[in-house]
C-alpha cells in the first residue's frame, strides 16, 4: 500500500513551531514505515528544511505555504490555493489522508490517480463537508466530531469513524522512579497549561478561579510561595494566540499571584520533561466548538500527571472523572469556584495525585503511534475493499 499524507499550508513538518496534528501524523507515518508501507509527506516549505528529502524510511516533500494571519477569509483564499498547487504534486498512490480544508475537495478533481481520500476530521466541523462528496472515509478524532458531520451532513454518515489522535512516543518513554520523580518535583506545587494563550481555551476563567485558589490556600495556612501556575503556549495572533491585549488583561486578573508565562516548546522530549516537573495540569477550554480532542491533557496524562479539565465532551474521550483526571463544570455561573475547588482538592491530597496519576498513565499508553497507526491501517483496508459502512 502507497500512503501519503498531505498536511496543511501553515506548519512544517517535522513541527519545529507548533502542530500537533503534524507530530501526529510524522508519528503515524513512521509506523507505516515499519509495517512495510510506502509513505510521503506533503508539507508546507519551512526554512532550514530541504524541499525534498527522505529520513527514516519516510518520503518528505515541501511546497508553499503560507502565515496564518487573523482574516479567516484571507486564510480560507490562500489555502485553496495551496491545496490547487500541491494537489497536483501528490504522488500516484492507493490512500490519500489529509486534515487540510481544501485538499480533500480538489484532489479527487485534479489528481485521482493520487488513490482514495481519507480525511482526517481534526477540526470542529463547521458545514464544510457537503464540499468532500467524493473522500472515501472521514476519521473523527473524537465521537462529538463524528456525531457533528453526520448531523451536518446525513449523506456522509456511513464514511464516518472515530479514529481518536496519537501522542508521540517522546511522551511514552518510561517514567522515572517513585522517588526521583518526587525529587524533580520538590519545591512549589506546580500547575501547568500548555496550549494556545487565547480566550477560548478558558484561561480569563483560569486566572479567576486562581484567585479564588490563593485565597483558599492563605486561609488554610499555605504561604502563596508554596505554588505556582504556569502558562505555556504561543501568545501572537499570528500564532493562534490571543495577542498583548489579551496577555495583560490576564495579569491585571492574576495580580499578585504566582502565574508566569512561558514561550511555547515543540520538541517532544523536551515538552514531556515539563509536563512531568508539573504536579497538576490544567485545560479550562471554553471551546464548545472549537475542541476536536484536545491533546495536550493526554500528553499530561503520559507523564504521570493528573490532568483537571472543562466539561466539555471531547474529554471524555480519554478521562474518566474522579479516576484519571477531574472535570469542573464550565458552564455554571460558578465556574470559577468549580474549578478552584478540583485545584485546591488535588493540591491538598498528593496520596490521590499519585493514584490517579497512574491511571492516567495507564490511559495514554492506550493511544500510542503503534495503536492508533494499527486503526488508520484497518480503516485504510475498508477503503480500499470498498467495505466502509
Amino acid at each position: 500500500m502507497k500512503i501519503t499524507i498531505a498536511t496543511g499550508p501553515i506548519f512544517p513538518v517535522p513541527a519545529v513551531r507548533g502542530g500537533a496534528v503534524q507530530r501526529l501524523w510524522e508519528g503515524l507515518a513512521r509506523e507505516f514505515v515499519k509495517r512495510g508501507y510506502e509513505v510521503t509527506i506533503f508539507a508546507r516549505e519551512f526554512p532550514g528544511q530541504a524541499r525534498e528529502e527522505t529520513v527514516g524510511g519516510i518520503r518528505y516533500v515541501r511546497w508553499g505555504g503560507y502565515e496564518q494571519s487573523t482574516s479567516i477569509r484571507r486564510d480560507l483564499l490562500m489555502c485553496f490555493l495551496y491545496a490547487m498547487r500541491v494537489a497536483r504534486k501528490v504522488p500516484r498512490g492507493d490512500v490519500v489522508v489529509t486534515n487540510d480544508f481544501w485538499m480533500p475537495a480538489v484532489l479527487p478533481w485534479l489528481k485521482p490517480s493520487a488513490g482514495k481520500v481519507v480525511v482526517n476530521a481534526n477540526r470542529f466541523p463547521k458545514n464544510q463537508y457537503w464540499l468532500y462528496g467524493k473522500a472515501a472515509a472521514f476519521a473523527a478524532a473524537s465521537a462529538v466530531v463524528a456525531r457533528t458531520i453526520k448531523e451536518q451532513q446525513p449523506g456522509a454518515a456511513r464514511r464516518v469513524m472515530v479514529v481518536p489522535n496519537a501522542i508521540d512516543d517522546g511522551f511514552l518513554v518510561t517514567l522515572q522512579a517513585g522517588a526521583d520523580r518526587e525529587a524533580r518535583r520538590a519545591g512549589p506545587t506546580k500547575i501547568l497549561y500548555v496550549g494556545r494563550i487565547h480566550p477560548e481555551k478558558g484561561l480569563e476563567l483560569l486566572a479567576r478561579a486562581l484567585r479564588l485558589l490563593g485565597e483558599r490556600l492563605e486561609a488554610a495556612g499555605k504561604k502563596p510561595d508554596g505554588w505556582e501556575c504556569l502558562l505555556l503556549g504561543p501568545m501572537e495572533q499570528g500564532a493562534g494566540g490571543g495577542g498583548e491585549k489579551f496577555v495583560e488583561e490576564i495579569k491585571g486578573l492574576t495580580a499578585g499571584l504566582p502565574l508566569r508565562f512561558l514561550p511555547p516548546v515543540y520538541e517532544p522530549d523536551a515538552l514531556a520533561a515539563i509536563y512531568e516537573g508539573a504536579d497538576l495540569f490544567v485545560y479550562p477550554s471554553v471551546a464548545e466548538r472549537g475542541e476536536s480532542f484536545g491533546i495536550a491533557p493526554l500528553e499530561a496524562m503520559a507523564r504521570g500527571v493528573v490532568p483537571v479539565v472543562s466539561g466539555l465532551e471531547v474529554f471524555r474521550e480519554y478521562i474518566e472523572p474522579g479516576v484519571n483526571g477531574m472535570v469542573f463544570d464550565h458552564r455554571s455561573a460558578e465556574a470559577a469556584e468549580n474549578l478552584a475547588s478540583a485545584l485546591s482538592d488535588l493540591i491538598g491530597d498528593a496520596d490521590k495525585r499519585r493514584r490517579m496519576g497512574a491511571a492516567a498513565r495507564a490511559t495514554a499508553e492506550k493511544f500510542s503511534p503503534a495503536a492508533i497507526a494499527h486503526k488508520y491501517l484497518q480503516l485504510f483496508e475498508k477503503v480500499l475493499t470498498g467495505n466502509v459502512a
